[in-house]
């Protein structure tokens, strides 16, 4: 294991490096990350090394840490004040929405594979609820670089930390339920759990928020601002999972944005300090997001696209398609709502086009039980959504950007 982390280490040192020159080119800078990966396991392997990847080894870390960190980072510099005011559709498209798509795409799922002994329905679900987890961060670069609305950027960013958040609820009821009793995912019971779940991570979060945010403002230096706002993620993750057995991501998206905002406001906050907490972050993320899609790269293998081809082919129709579903079919219920700023058409289509999957969509695919029937299909169709992401979806991306300003 410790050779593993100096790789993953000298790997992230590298793409760095390398990070200046891939933004010259028009190939995405987490599609480099998956090639890297990819190229070095092959030679790695090649030349007859174990390259000491093993499922148990990482599920902890991926769901422990990099997911937390990926939650985190992106409700910590969400302005909490614009989401607010755009509270609704965010809500709408990352709750019922998203359950919507991720039945809608797991059934097609189903249907299309046809195979219920190796592929039974609750595991098509898993993959629908993977599916409809968004990743944003491409797309919002895109955003600062054009030009692009503030409102446009809440609605993208904001449903993608909501939804990225039901996600793993979803992902984490559904594998209880594969590991114990599948029953328990039935009607009320089902329910039940996932509100219990979501709002005992908010109690947790709102509480680990308003307490970090007080410790961060009675710190004058830093370096302790720094790790108070390490400890307002890690403290409440810990917490809802291990002793209320609730949900550990959203007690961190609500402590995350509690305190980014707090932080936001208090006027005695100098440039410098801001900017040191922001950076600290930003590189936290980073760091995260490369090692998931390194790692995607590495546990990619030729005979993935061999034996899945189509498996993630109806992956990529079943995602867009109820994505395409849910988008068209909600935000016109929100334009008739009253006291709600219309969503343009225009707008619509950025949203659902710009709903790209990355980094919590491959952490999840990484962190499934290999008991888990139908694991590796899974992964593959995930897998194959995600590469769909990075040389179809996020090139044409600029090009839809610009016809809304």
């Amino acid at each position: 294991m410790p050779v593993v982390i100096i790789l993953l280490l000298a790997i992230v040192l590298l793409a760095a490096l390398i990070e200046p020159w891939v933004k010259r080119t028009p190939v995405p800078f987490t599609a480099v990350l998956v090639i890297l990966g990819f190229v070095g396991s092959e030679i790695w392997t090649g030349l007859g090394f174990d390259i000491g990847l093993r499922w148990d080894s990482f599920r902890d870390i991926i769901l422990h840490l990099l997911v937390p960190i990926l939650v985190f980072e992106s409700a910590y510099h969400m302005p909490a004040r614009l989401l607010m005011k755009n509270s609704l559709p965010v809500l709408i498209l990352a709750l019922p929405a998203l359950l919507i798509s991720a039945f809608i795409c797991g059934y097609l799922l189903y249907l299309g594979i046809g195979y219920p002994r190796v592929f039974p329905l609750l595991t098509a679900l898993l993959a629908g609820v993977i599916l409809a987890a968004t990743d944003p961060v491409a797309v919002v670069s895109m955003f600062k670089a054009i030009g692009a609305s503030p409102r446009l950027t809440a609605l993208v960013e904001g449903e993608s930390l909501f939804n990225d958040a039901t996600a793993v609820v979803c992902f984490s009821l559904i594998i209880v339920a594969l590991a114990n009793d599948e029953s328990m995912l039935n009607g009320p019971e089902a329910t039940w759990a996932f509100f219990t779940t979501v709002g005992g991570g908010i109690l947790i979060g709102l509480t680990a928020g308003y307490f970090s945010s007080i410790l961060y403002h009675l710190n004058k230096n830093n370096n302790a601002r720094g790790i108070v706002s390490l400890l307002a993620m890690a403290i409440p993750f810990y917490i809802a999972e291990h002793s209320f057995h609730v949900s550990g991501i959203i007690a961190v998206l609500v402590s995350g944005l509690w305190l980014g905002e707090s932080r936001r406001l208090a006027i005695a906050i100098t440039q410098q300090e801001e900017k040191f907490s922001s950076h600290l972050w930003e590189l936290n993320g980073y760091i995260a997001n490369v090692i998931v899609f390194v790692l995607m790269g590495v546990t990619i293998t030729v005979e993935m696209f061999r034996d899945q081809w189509f498996a993630m082919l109806l992956g990529i129709a079943a995602a867009t398609i109820s994505r395409a579903v849910v988008v068209y079919g909600f935000t016109p219920v929100v334009n008739i709502l009253p006291r709600q700023e219309k969503i343009s058409f225009s707008y619509q289509n950025v949203i659902m086009w710009g709903g790209l999957r990355g980094g919590v969509g491959i952490a999840l695919a990484l962190s499934i039980p290999t008991s888990v029937p139908g694991w590796y299909t899974v992964q593959a169709i995930i897998y194959g959504m995600v590469l769909f992401t990075l040389f179809v979806q996020a090139p044409l991306m600029p090009r839809l950007i610009k016809k809304t300003i």
